[in-house]
């Protein structure tokens, strides 16, 4: 028996939702544009907040590996947007070893996705209970049966939110041990093979007019 189509009232409350959080996301950038320079100053004004600000800023701009750890760990935390593909190729382009350049990024990675992890583990689960009951059942289902291929296929599908998956999957308490290891896996592959395609690319200009 097939299912019964789903009712365009069920229909449009999802798409509420999903315009509400955007809505909300939305916001809290808008917010972070507003109040930037504010932000900055009150950074100034706390001399150790400000130290290690201005420590973080400085191995990024000056292009260090320590830039680079830094890059890719706050690049996977959920709220901060940061192209986390442009930063691994463009590191790639400089002169640090490449086989370095992929571990780095793998490893701080996945420290920002376990950050994640750990936020969805300790709020995200009341939080989508209350608003996404359905769903969100549905959801901790499927990682009960499927957990480690979800993650590593959220790992690999290039410009998944993987960060917000993340929180999501520590919302269902999917096992830390086991989020790691497939993270790592889904990770370590998804930059390999990142890095065989900049290198692809690299070599195919050489026979470019």
């Amino acid at each position: 028996m097939t299912a019964p189509p789903e009712k365009p009232a069920k229909k449009k409350t999802r798409l509420g939702r999903l315009f509400f959080w955007l809505a909300v996301l939305g916001g809290l950038y808008v917010l972070f544009l507003i109040f930037r320079h504010d932000l900055v100053q009150w950074m100034r004004g706390t001399p150790a907040v400000w130290a290690v600000y201005s420590h973080i800023a400085d191995q990024i701009s000056e292009k260090t590996l320590l830039g680079l750890a830094y890059a890719g760990f706050f690049g996977s935390l959920f709220f901060i947007l940061i192209p986390l593909e442009a930063v691994f190729f463009y590191y790639l382009a400089l002169e640090h070893h490449a086989a370095l350049v992929v571990l780095i990024m793998l490893f701080s990675s996945v420290l920002g996705l376990a950050v994640d992890y750990l936020m969805g583990r300790l709020v995200g689960e009341g939080l989508l209970m209350r608003y996404a009951e359905e769903r969100f059942t549905k959801t901790k289902r499927s990682m009960d049966r499927y957990g480690g291929f979800i993650v590593i296929v959220a790992n690999i599908i290039p410009f998944l939110p993987v960060q917000i998956i993340s929180v999501v999957i520590g919302a269902t308490r999917f096992g830390l041990r086991r989020f790691l290891i497939y993270t790592l896996i889904g990770r370590g592959a998804y930059l390999v093979l990142l890095w065989y395609a900049a290198d692809f690319f690299k070599n195919l200009m050489r026979y470019l007019p």
